[in-house]
């Protein structure tokens, strides 16, 4: 799990400075946006995903909290 949400933020980082050096380079006479968008869309996948993994690891963790109280 850690193992996954190491590469999560990891490649949220690097689309997040992808994106940063395309719009840098936007400026150019014939700008061509596209890949600012398409980095920025995959970069909203990621942060949700990072953020449902994070929702599912504090479930488990009350369900072996709630069967540890059990025992």
């Amino acid at each position: 799990m850690k193992l996954i949400k190491f590469l999560l933020i990891m490649s949220t980082f690097l689309i997040m400075v992808a994106a940063i050096f395309n719009l840098l380079n936007a400026n150019a006479e014939a700008p061509d946006r596209t890949g600012v968008y398409i980095e920025l869309v995959v970069m909203f996948v990621l942060t949700l995903t990072m953020v449902l993994l994070n929702n599912v690891e504090k479930k488990m963790k009350k369900l072996e909290n709630k069967q540890d109280q059990e025992l």
